[in-house]
């Protein structure tokens, strides 16, 4: 499937080891910063659709809020658990100031923005 990169948000919106939570087109997307580094993953947790972005997050793995499902970020494997299904991780750098990430063409949209309700 072709993907397709898009600006999602400005590098100054991301903390260090904070989520910031974007729509980009039909895809919610958590992005995290540790230690310099973005990674990019829905931010519906698999098990039951807890955002993600609103998870504590130690070193690179994030707890779901409703049912404590533990994700790496920079892979997507479930910590407990490698065998279950995988956790969606998109392509992720920074450009010029801008966040851009690589959706697959049908989850994508022309311009993204991060979600209101969203807090860091």
């Amino acid at each position: 499937m072709k993907e397709l990169r898009i600006r999602v948000a400005d590098e100054a919106s991301l903390n260090e080891r904070g989520a910031l939570v974007v729509r980009a087109g039909e895809q919610m997307v958590a992005i995290f910063r540790i230690e310099g580094r973005c990674y990019a993953v829905a931010n519906a947790c698999p098990h039951r659709g807890g955002p993600l972005g609103e998870g504590e997050l130690k070193g690179h793995v994030v707890t779901c809020p409703w049912h404590g499902w533990t994700w790496d970020v920079r892979t997507g494997a479930n910590v407990r658990n490698p065998a279950l299904k995988k956790l969606p991780c998109f392509p992720v750098e920074v450009v010029d100031g801008a966040v851009m990430v690589e959706l697959p063409q049908a989850s994508a949209a022309a311009s993204a923005a991060p979600d209101p309700a969203s807090s860091s």
